[in-house]
């Protein structure tokens, strides 16, 4: 029995199962997202260098824990103290792009939990070369601005339920 999955593009458009992709071996590059909230409900994003924004997080290093990676990329990204996680994931989503990667690589795969912290915006010099800027936004103000790839999923599922 052959199980199929449906993976979104950045784009938000589905791989059909006549895609050609779809029988090639398939490898994801797994990041932890945090879903800080003030206390308005507003979530925390973070500005890149590109200008586009997203959700704190980042990738996973060879057999570290989705819990451990947020606690550690919210300390180098932002200067933040995490002090609290969800026991469970709040949101899960993959995209593909286009990738620089050397092997090609082209899916990701993101973990949201609910994250509480801590302290004040101060980057980690010596660490952080992604975030320039934090903020807290409404979904609405979220979905107006220019949303990385990697968060664009998490508020087009928050506005269509």
């Amino acid at each position: 029995m052959k199980v199929r999955q449906t993976h979104y593009l950045a784009n938000h458009s589905a791989i059909s199962d006549n895609d050609p992709m779809q029988d090639l071996p398939c490898t994801y590059r797994i990041s932890a997202k945090a879903i800080i909230k003030d206390s308005a409900g507003n979530t925390l994003l973070g500005r890149g260098k590109d200008g586009s924004w997203e959700l704190p997080g980042g990738g996973l290093e060879h057999g570290e824990a989705p819990k451990k990676a947020l606690i550690r990329e919210i300390a180098e990204e932002t200067g933040l103290t995490v002090e609290w996680i969800s026991e469970q994931p709040v949101a899960f989503w993959t995209i593909r792009r286009e990738s620089a990667f050397p092997n090609g690589l082209q899916w990701f795969g993101f973990v949201a939990y609910e994250v509480k912290v801590s302290g004040e915006f101060g980057p980690n010099p010596d660490t952080n070369d992604e975030l320039e800027e934090v903020r807290y936004v409404s979904e609405e103000e979220a979905r107006a601005l220019k949303l990385h790839d990697n968060t664009k999923p998490y508020f087009t599922k928050l506005g269509t339920e």
